[in-house]
C-alpha cells in the first residue's frame, strides 16, 4: 500500500529493504533555538510525558515491545498492528523496491496460511481486504493492520497468529515472487504520470545528498524485474526481527489475557546473532536556498512548496509538549490568515497551508504549500511568504491568539466528552507513532491537564517568533510544479529568487483583524409549536410543526459530543430551465461559502471560534437540503445557521469570485490529463451526451451568474413545509424542542407543491466500446459498465446487485491480480436507483499494462460467463453474508448510518423497520440468487466499455466501435 509521507509532496510509498552496512552519518540541519519556556510548567519542564495509563505495555525477552489497550468502540472489534522498524531506506542498491514486494509477499502466504489462504480466511470472518486487512510501507517502517472480531475467541486468537506469521514465517518462493512482481509493477505503473515525473525532478533536490532521494518505497522497475526470492529473504531475515518489532492491540479485549497471548505467540522469535544494526540516514543541510522547477504537460494545476529542513523535534517532556502547543497555535493562526486570503474575490491560490512540523524520521520540515493556476505560481509564492513576513514584522493580534486558544480548549472539551467513544483505530494509530517516533500518547486526562496548565502562559511574542522559521534562507527549498502549456513559459529560477527578495523588501501593513459584532439573528422569528408527535419505532420520533415542517429525531449515546443534522425537500434543479441550470450550477457552493446573515465567511469563522458547528446548503437534481453538525452545546447556533441559510442567503461578490476562482484553478489544465479525458468520455457516453451531464469546463464557469445563483437558492428554500429535518445524536428531545420550535417552526412557507422532474437522461443501447488515447506513460485503464432498467425498484434487487458486486470484485481480484499478476486493484460497484426511473448499474474497472488489456478484458468476461454457468463459490457467498452481519453490527452504533436511515424515511415515507431490514437481505444471499443476478444484470449485449491507452498508440483522440 502507498502511504503519503508529506502532505505537500507527491510521495509514493510501500516497502522494506536490506542494508548490510551503514554509511557515515550526514550532517543534520540545525533548527533555530526554541523560545524560552516560561515557568508555567511548575518547575517540571524536564518531566517525561506519561504514556496513557490505560495502555498495558511490556517488552519480551527477545526485544519485541507490545502495547495493549482496552477500548469498547466499536464493540466486538479489535485493531491489531505489527510494527516493523524497517522501510525502503534500508534497502541495498540491488533491493530497491523489494521492501514493498516483501509486504505483498506477506499476504501471499505463510507457513500456517499457504498462498491465498490468509486473505481468504480473514475475509471469511467478515473483514474486507483493504478497509480491514491492509499494510503500508514507507521510507522508515512497515506496518501491518488488521481489524478482527472479538466475539469469537478463536477468530481473535487467529488474528494474533496472523501477526506472528508475518513477523517470522512468511514463505518466499520463487514461484510466488515471480507472480507478485507483476502486481507490484502494476502499482508502480499506476503511480507514474505527471506526479511521478515531477517527483523525479524534485526529490533529488529536496533530499539532495541523502539516501531518501534514491530509495522511494515503490522501488525501481529494473530492480524489481530482477528481484529474486533470495534477496527478499535476506531483507526479511535481517530486519524482520523482534528487537525491531512492536505489536499493538486496541479493542474490546481483556488486556491481561492479550498480553499473555502475545508472550505465547511471539516469545519464540529470535534475533540472529549476526543481525546488522538498524542504521539511520540523515538529510544533509545546505547554506543557500535551493530552487527546483518542474513542468509537465499533464499536470492539472500548479503546486508551490516552500520547505525548510530542520532537526526533528521530539515531544518527550513537558517542555517539549509546551513547545508543541505553541507550534499548534502558530499553525492555526497562520492558516486562518491563509484561509481568509483564499476567500477573497481574486484568491492567489485555491488551497494553501502552512505547518511547522512533519517530515521523515531524521528530518523535520517547516512548510508552505499552495495549489494555484500554473500562470499564478509566483503570485501564490509571494502571497504565502508575505503572510509569514507580515507575522514576523507585526506579530499576531490578541484576538487571533484568543480564538486559537478557544479552539484548543474546544478540542479538549470534545476529547473529554468522547473519551469513552473514541474508536480503537485512533488509539492504535497513536501507539504506532509512539513506538516508532516517540510521539506523545497521553491519556485524555493527562493531555487535558497539561494543556490547560501551559495554555494561559503562551504569549503573542513567543508565537510570533516562530515566523522566522518559515523565512530562513539556510536549508530552504522552493519547489514549483507547473503545467507545461503551449505558448506558456514557466518562471525562471531568477524570477523565483526575485520574488523571495521582493517579499523581504516589501512595504507591508499590519494585518487588519476585522471582527463583526452582534448576534447571528438580530430578530428571532415567532416560534411555531409541535402539533403532532409520532413514535416511528426504534427510538425514532417524528414531530410535525405548526408550519408543516417535519422533524425526525433519533437520540443516541454513540458519540457524547455530536449532533448530526440533515434536511431534504423535493424539487432540486430539475425544476430549472436548462439556461437557469447552467447559470446556477454552483449556487449551493457559492451561498455555502458566503457566510450567514450580516457576517461574511471570514467574519463568521471568527465569531464561531471555539464552537463546533457547521451548516451547508445542498442543491441536487431532485432535491434541496441541509447538511450540518454541532456539539450539543452549540446546537442552537447550528439551527440559527439553518434558519439564516433558508431565509436570508447572502449575496457576496467576494465569495462568488473566490468559489469560481478555486474551481477555475482545479480546471486550469485538467483537460490535458489522461484521467479527465477518460472519465469525461465514460460519463458522456453513459448519459447520451445530455446537456445536464456535460464535463465541467472553464466555459461553464463563464456562464455562472451570482444574482441567478442567490435567487435560485432563495426560491428553492422559500417553502419550508415540504422539508423534513433529521436530528441524530447526543440530545434529549425535551431539551431541543424549544430550539426546534423557534428556528425550524419559525421558517416561512408557501402554498406550493414541488414534484421533481425527470430530465430524461437516456442510457445507450447495445454494446458501446470507446478507446481514448491520452498520456505519455505506458498506462491503461479499463472501465466496463453494465446498465439497464428495472421493472420496478425493490430492496431485493438492490441487495442482489450489492452481493453480485462484492463477489465479482473478489473473483476478479483473484484472477486478474493474484493469478495473472495483471493489475494492482479491481473495483466493482453495483447499485439500483429508485428515481427518476428504476434502473441499475454494475461498474468494474482496473488499471493495466496497455499490452495486456485485451487479455485481461477477456479474463473478465470469462469470469462473468463462469458465474452465469456455475454460480459463485460457496466461500464467496458466505463472505457476503458474514460481511453484511458484521457491517450492520458496527453501523447500528454510528450516527451517520442513522442519519442515512432517516433520510430514506423522509424521502420515501418508508417505515424505519423496513429500512433497517435491508442489510438482512444481503445475509439471505445464496449461490442461486447470485447466479441469477449475474444472468439478469450482466447482459453482455448491453454495456459500455471505455479503455484509456497512451497517446503513442493512437492519434491523441478517441475512437468508438
Amino acid at each position: 500500500m502507498i502511504r503519503p509521507l508529506l502532505a505537500a509532496l507527491v510521495f509514493v510509498g510501500a516497502g522494506c529493504a536490506t542494508t548490510q552496512t551503514a554509511p557515515p552519518e550526514a550532517t543534520r540541519p540545525e533548527r533555530p533555538p526554541a523560545a524560552d519556556v516560561p515557568e508555567t510548567t511548575g518547575g517540571a519542564a524536564a518531566t517525561p510525558l506519561p504514556l496513557d495509563p490505560a495502555v498495558r505495555t511490556g517488552r519480551l525477552a527477545n526485544g519485541l515491545t507490545y502495547y495493549v489497550r482496552e477500548n469498547r468502540e466499536p464493540r466486538d472489534r479489535a485493531e491489531l498492528r505489527l510494527v516493523v522498524d524497517a522501510g525502503s531506506v534500508l534497502e541495498d542498491e540491488d533491493q530497491r523496491g523489494l521492501a514493498h514486494l516483501l509486504e505483498h509477499m506477506a499476504f501471499n502466504g505463510t507457513e500456517a496460511f499457504p498462498e491465498q489462504e490468509l486473505v481468504r480466511y480473514l475475509e471469511s470472518t467478515g473483514m474486507q481486504f483493504g478497509p480491514d486487512v491492509n499494510a503500508y510501507t514507507s521510507f522508515d517502517e512497515t506496518v501491518y493492520m488488521l481489524q478482527v472480531p472479538t466475539d469469537s475467541a478463536d477468530t481473535f486468537e487467529t488474528g494474533l497468529e496472523v501477526l506472528r506469521e508475518w513477523a517470522g514465517s512468511v514463505t518466499i518462493t520463487p514461484e510466488e515472487v515471480a507472480k507478485e512482481k507483476g502486481v507490484v509493477l502494476e502499482e508502480l505503473r499506476l503511480g507514474r504520470g505527471a506526479g511521478g515525473r515531477v517527483r523525479d525532478v524534485q526529490f533529488p533536490v529536496i533530499f539532495q545528498g541523502s539516501r531518501y532521494a534514491e530509495r522511494l518505497p515503490i522501488g525501481d522497475e529494473e530492480t524489481l524485474q530482477a528481484a529474486t526470492a533470495e534477496r527478499l529473504r535476506d531483507f526479511y531475515d535481517d530486519y524482520y526481527r523482534p528487537d525491531l518489532m512492536a505489536v499493538v492491540v486496541v479493542g474490546d479485549v481483556d488486556a491481561d489475557r492479550v498480553a499473555g497471548m502475545i508472550e505465547d505467540q511471539f516469545g519464540d522469535l529470535d534475533t540472529p546473532a549476526d543481525a546488522p544494526p538498524r542504521p539511520s540516514f540523515s538529510v544533509p543541510g545546505h547554506d543557500e536556498t535551493l530552487v527546483v522547477i518542474a513542468t509537465d504537460p499533464e499536470l492539472p494545476q500548479g503546486q508551490v512548496q516552500v520547505l525548510l529542513k530542520r532537526e526533528p523535534e521530539t515531544t518527550r517532556t513537558e517542555a517539549d509538549y509546551r513547545r508543541s502547543v505553541v507550534v499548534s497555535l502558530f499553525n492555526a493562526m497562520l492558516n486562518a490568515r491563509l484561509g481568509e486570503l483564499r476567500q477573497s474575490a481574486d484568491p492567489p491560490f485555491a488551497f494553501a497551508g502552512a505547518s511547522l512540523g512533519g517530515g521523515l524520521r531524521t528530518v523535520d520540515f517547516a512548510s508552505f504549500f499552495a495549489v494555484a493556476p500554473g500562470a499564478g505560481a509566483l503570485r501564490a509564492l509571494e502571497a504565502l511568504l508575505t503572510e509569514a513576513e507580515r507575522v514576523r514584522r507585526f506579530g499576531f493580534t490578541e484576538g487571533e491568539l484568543e480564538r486559537a486558544k478557544a479552539e484548543v480548549l474546544n478540542g479538549l472539551d470534545r476529547a473529554l466528552a468522547e473519551r469513552d467513544q473514541t474508536p480503537s483505530r485512533a488509539y492504535a494509530s497513536a501507539l504506532v507513532d509512539y513506538d516508532l517516533e516517540g510521539a506523545p500518547a497521553l491519556g485524555v486526562d493527562d493531555r487535558n491537564r497539561l494543556t490547560r496548565r501551559v495554555l494561559p502562559g503562551v504569549t503573542l511574542d513567543e508565537v510570533t517568533a516562530l515566523a522566522s522559521e518559515l523565512l530562513e534562507e539556510e536549508n530552504r527549498v522552493v519547489a514549483l510544479a507547473l503545467p507545461e502549456t503551449e505558448g506558456g513559459a514557466a518562471p525562471t529560477e531568477a524570477e523565483v529568487r526575485a520574488t523571495l527578495a521582493a517579499v523581504e523588501a516589501a512595504d507591508l501593513a499590519p494585518y487588519d483583524d476585522a471582527v463583526a459584532a452582534g448576534p447571528l439573528v438580530p430578530t428571532p422569528p415567532s416560534p411555531g409549536r409541535v402539533v403532532e408527535a409520532d413514535d416511528l419505532g426504534n427510538g425514532v420520533t417524528r414531530w410535525t410543526l405548526s408550519n408543516g415542517v417535519r422533524v425526525l429525531l433519533k437520540p443516541t449515546d454513540f458519540q457524547n459530543d455530536e449532533v448530526l443534522i440533515s434536511a431534504t425537500s423535493p424539487g432540486g434543479t430539475s425544476l430549472f430551465s436548462l439556461d437557469t441550470y447552467r447559470a446556477t450550477q454552483f449556487a449551493a457552493a457559492v451561498v455555502g461559502s458566503s457566510g450567514a446573515g450580516t457576517f461574511s465567511a471570514p467574519e463568521l469563522q471568527k465569531k464561531l471560534a471555539g464552537q463546533t458547528v457547521s451548516v451547508l446548503p445542498t442543491l441536487s437534481e431532485r432535491e434541496e437540503g441541509i447538511r450540518g453538525q454541532a456539539s450539543p452545546d452549540d446546537l442552537e447556533t447550528a439551527l440559527q445557521l439553518v434558519y439564516l441559510t433558508m431565509t436570508a442567503p447572502r449575496r457576496d461578490e467576494d465569495a462568488f469570485g473566490s468559489t469560481l476562482g478555486q474551481i477555475r484553478t482545479f480546471l486550469d489544465n485538467a483537460a490535458a490529463t489522461p484521467q479527465k479525458a477518460f472519465s469525461d468520455t465514460l460519463n458522456v457516453t453513459l448519459t447520451g451526451d445530455h446537456p445536464r451531464r456535460q464535463p465541467l469546463t472553464l466555459a461553464a464557469l463563464d456562464a455562472a451568474d451570482l444574482d441567478a445563483s442567490v435567487a435560485a437558492v432563495r426560491e428553492r428554500f422559500a417553502d419550508a413545509d415540504d422539508f423534513t429535518f433529521s436530528l441524530v445524536g447526543a440530545f434529549e428531545p425535551s431539551e431541543v424542542q424549544p430550539l426546534v420550535e423557534t428556528w425550524l417552526g419559525g421558517l416561512p412557507t408557501l402554498p406550493r407543491t414541488d414534484v421533481p422532474q425527470d430530465v430524461l437522461v437516456d442510457r445507450p443501447d447495445g454494446v458501446v466500446r470507446k478507446t481514448v488515447y491520452r498520456g505519455v506513460e505506458p498506462q491503461a485503464r479499463v472501465q466496463v459498465v453494465f446498465h439497464g432498467l428495472l421493472n420496478a425498484y425493490s430492496d431485493e434487487a438492490k441487495a442482489e446487485l450489492e452481493a453480485l458486486a462484492q463477489i465479482l470484485e473478489t473473483t476478479l481480484r483473484e484472477t486478474l491480480r493474484e493469478d495473472l499478476g495483471g493489475t494492482y486493484s479491481v473495483r466493482v460497484q453495483g447499485g439500483a436507483d429508485r428515481e427518476p426511473r428504476p434502473e441499475y448499474t454494475v461498474s468494474l474497472g482496473f488499471g493495466a499494462d496497455p499490452a495486456r488489456v485485451d487479455e485481461l478484458v477477456d479474463a473478465v468476461f470469462a469470469d462473468i460467463a463462469a458465474l452465469k454457468a456455475d454460480g459463485p463459490e460457496d466461500r464467496l457467498v458466505q463472505n457476503v453474508r458474514e460481511g453484511a452481519r458484521r457491517e450492520q453490527q458496527t453501523a447500528l452504533r454510528q450516527n451517520g448510518y442513522w442519519l442515512s436511515v432517516l433520510g430514506q424515511v423522509a424521502r420515501y415515507g418508508l417505515p424505519v423497520d423496513e429500512v433497517l431490514a435491508r442489510p438482512a437481505l444481503l445475509e439471505a444471499t445464496t449461490e442461486a440468487t447470485v447466479q441469477e443476478a449475474t444472468r439478469r444484470y450482466l447482459d453482455t449485449d448491453r454495456y459500455v466499455q471505455v479503455v484509456l491507452l497512451p497517446e503513442i498508440l493512437g492519434d491523441g483522440g478517441a475512437t468508438a466501435e
